[in-house]
């Protein structure tokens, strides 16, 4: 890293809270550019193998959108839904068809 690039603090990044913020700590995440180099999935997954119940499919939309630096809610349907099915948090079948006009 050069010395003219910032290292932006894990609880600075959109869409991260201080429950996340807790939970990316607790794993050893505390910078976005952490986030960055392991991608979205390897972090959630850390996060999710932490316990029961942390695999939460808004976790997981969160730190996407943090690494494009937008609300998780900007992502387009269609992105979250494949990266949700990848993961395994939504099955193929619940995809829907776009609504016709």
């Amino acid at each position: 890293m050069s010395s003219t690039e910032t290292v932006t603090p894990i609880q600075n990044a959109v869409n991260i809270g201080p429950v996340l913020t807790q939970r990316l700590r607790d794993v050893g995440v505390t910078t976005l550019d952490e986030v960055r180099e392991r991608g979205a999935i390897e972090v959630w997954q850390l996060i999710a193998d932490t316990a029961e119940g942390n695999e939460c499919a808004h976790m997981l939309l969160a730190l996407e959108g943090a690494l494009r630096g937008q609300r998780w809610t900007s992502i387009p349907r269609s992105e979250r839904d494949a990266l949700l099915v990848e993961v395994g948090l939504k099955d193929a079948s619940e995809l829907r068809a776009p609504k016709k006009r």
